[in-house]
């Protein structure tokens, strides 16, 4: 296993160094430009960077889950194509299809890191809260690391 590298500058447990706890940190960030050896990337990541790095870490940790690419932008006759196969405007991006005891799955709604960069939509709002009224956990995250976070106590910390 290569080693892994924190972000988080403010955290003692690395001091820059090879990460021990990275797989149980929410605030750990996979720096996977390093692993590749390509300079860090710098600036305010896109809505599809911050997906990509949660669809890594979710693979990672061996999740039954999906990413609904609702996002895209067509034509007005392919969306309309879309929406009448069951395409719902402000559906969440991502789905952890597993149970916690409590909820029967979770959803996760991901917007850039930035909150003034980033727009929820009052569809995503309605979807976000028909989910929990129907028995499912559902969240807005900024930032693929408040994803992670959400995650992981959605599953008790594990």
């Amino acid at each position: 296993m290569s080693a892994k590298y924190c972000k988080e500058y403010r955290c003692e447990a690395n001091n820059g160094k090879p990460c021990a706890a990275a797989d149980d940190c929410f605030l750990f960030k996979w720096d996977i430009d390093r692993e590749k050896g390509n300079k860090p990337t710098t600036g305010n990541p896109l809505e599809a960077q911050e997906q990509e790095e949660f669809a890594a870490w979710c693979d990672a940790k061996g999740l039954l889950w999906v990413h609904i690419p609702n996002e895209r932008k067509a034509t007005a006759r392919v969306m309309g194509e879309l929406e009448r196969q069951g395409m719902k405007k402000g559906f969440p991006d991502n789905f952890i299809a597993e149970s916690n005891g409590k909820y029967h799955g979770l959803f996760i709604e991901l917007k850039r890191a930035k909150k003034h960069l980033s727009r929820v939509s009052k569809e995503q709002r309605e979807w976000v809260k028909a989910l929990n009224k129907k028995g499912y956990a559902a969240y807005i995250c900024y930032g693929a690391e408040a994803a992670k976070k959400v995650v992981l106590e959605y599953f008790g910390g594990k």
